[in-house]
């Protein structure tokens, strides 16, 4: 596989984003035009004995899931450990009083053509993501011939990663790199390693990599992933502070045990990350096979998070919704997205061991990192400009410990054990279940609607889809 090229100069335009998608109001989506069908209304509501199915967690995954399975006309159960549903998809507005999207911000295509098709019929709004981005080295602007190099350092990375992917190869990615790759070399390993991968490229499966698809296009929601998600739930029945400690696979049916009860099913979904099997928050019983367990071993979650703060009067001259990428010296790039939604608001995206410092860092963590990269990179009066700031701790949040997925070095090949049923049972959903779209919110989706289809065929319902 050979990603696409990122990187482009602004003079061809890239910056200026077209809208796509757009629904007919926004009171049409507030006004709940994401219901589903009115049957599927009263399922998942208390019933006596075991549900068709039951489904761990109300994240992407586990919404597209119960979507599925309600309106086939069977009973389940969505249970969620926190007090909301989303999982790694958050939208907070009251910090700056619009939209943010803490988590995934996002839709990547084709890979979104169900959940952006659900959104067009409903009224939701979706807009093409603007392409390109610009480089600064040091305090300006870069050259066309840095431009140029920058971008060629990139695909340089990518193709030697993927080829060694394609090749059966699965080794760390850190060591199929060329070894002159210049003076954007460790620039290009952050945007391809941390920033993509949540993870440092010695940390990352050569062989993983090489399965993602492309990720080129994608689609901004103006409202907020967050807020989509909720309308996309808001027929569904969700039993919320309901935290699952044990699956116990019977062979008639399955036991879920919370915190609250237990639930009893035909069949279960488990849509939850992988890192919290490997906390031991949720255990299997009777032990996962060992094609399952070697996966959750195997398939971790890295670190991404987000420092979300308010930079009036546009210094940076940036378009709206733009991504700056600040190369200075021998440090890791900043990289921003600039003027969410045409407003004040910046975003800087930071994944690998920097973000995990900032996630185990105090209060002022990083307010303290992004003042002190753009002073460094444009000098003491933007720092002063600086405003409001949110930070977001993914790692730490104990119904996600981590980021999004990325297979370890020598697991490449192991995603595909998460889309086995096991035991006639148990199915798994998620974005680390997706073999080409891991760490996305499209491969989530997509994974929560495979694993309904998966659950429907085993409780005999005909012509239940079984497609990822």
């Amino acid at each position: 596989m050979v990603p696409p090229d990122p990187f482009r100069s602004p003079a061809d335009g890239a910056f200026e984003a077209r809208r796509v998608l757009r629904g007919v109001t926004r009171r049409a989506l507030l006004a709940g035009a994401f219901a589903l069908p009115a049957f599927a209304r009263a399922l998942g509501q208390g019933t006596a004995g075991p549900v068709d199915v039951i489904i761990i967690g109300a994240g992407a995954a586990g919404i597209a899931a119960a979507r599925k399975v309600a309106a086939a006309g069977r009973t389940y159960a969505l249970i969620e450990a926190s007090k909301r549903i989303g999982g790694r998809v958050l939208t907070d507005t009251a910090s700056f009083g619009l939209p943010l999207d803490l988590g995934a911000s996002r839709l990547y295509l084709p890979g979104a053509s169900s959940l952006a098709e659900l959104a067009r019929q409903s009224g939701g709004e979706l807009d093409l993501a603007p392409s390109g981005a610009r480089l600064y080295t040091g305090t300006r602007e870069a050259t066309d011939t840095q431009y140029e190099d920058f971008a060629a350092t990139v695909r340089r990375v990518e193709r030697a990663i993927g080829a060694a992917g394609d090749a059966g190869r699965d080794l760390p990615a850190a060591r199929v790199l060329p070894p002159d790759l210049g003076p954007f070399g460790a620039a290009a390993s952050f945007f391809v390693g941390p920033l993509r991968c949540a993870k440092d490229l010695d940390q990352v499966s050569t062989v993983d990599f090489s399965r993602a698809e492309d990720r080129e296009e994608a689609l901004l929601a103006p409202n907020g992933f967050g807020s989509l998600l909720a309308q996309l739930a808001s027929a569904l029945t969700v039993r919320m502070d309901t935290a699952a400690t044990s699956v116990d696979i019977g062979s008639r049916i399955v036991e879920v045990r919370t915190n609250r009860g237990t639930v009893t099913g035909r069949t279960v979904i488990v849509a939850v990350p992988p890192s919290l099997m490997l906390a031991g928050k949720l255990r299997i019983l009777p032990v996962l096979p060992t094609r399952q367990r070697a996966a959750v071993e195997r398939i971790t979650l890295g670190a991404r998070e987000k420092v979300a703060f308010l930079l009036p009067v546009n210094p940076l001259h940036a378009a709206d919704d733009e991504t700056i990428i600040v190369q200075a010296g021998t440090q890791r790039p900043l990289v921003l997205k600039a003027r969410v939604g045409g407003s004040d608001l910046h975003v800087a995206e930071v994944g690998g061991p920097q973000a995990q410092a900032l996630s185990d860092g105090g209060s002022n963590a990083g307010a303290d990192y992004v003042k002190a990269a753009l002073i460094a990179d444009f000098g003491s009066d933007i720092g002063k400009r600086m405003g409001k700031v949110v930070q977001t701790r993914w790692s730490k949040e104990p119904w996600t410990l981590g980021g999004i997925s990325c297979a370890l070095p020598g697991s490449g090949n192991m995603r595909r054990a998460f889309t086995e049923v096991v035991a006639n049972r148990l199915i798994f959903a998620g974005e680390h279940t997706h073999e080409t779209l891991w760490g996305t919110l499209a491969g989530a989706w997509a994974s929560g609607e495979r694993a309904a289809g998966q659950a429907l065929r085993l409780l005999g319902v005909q012509g239940a889809s079984l497609a990822p």
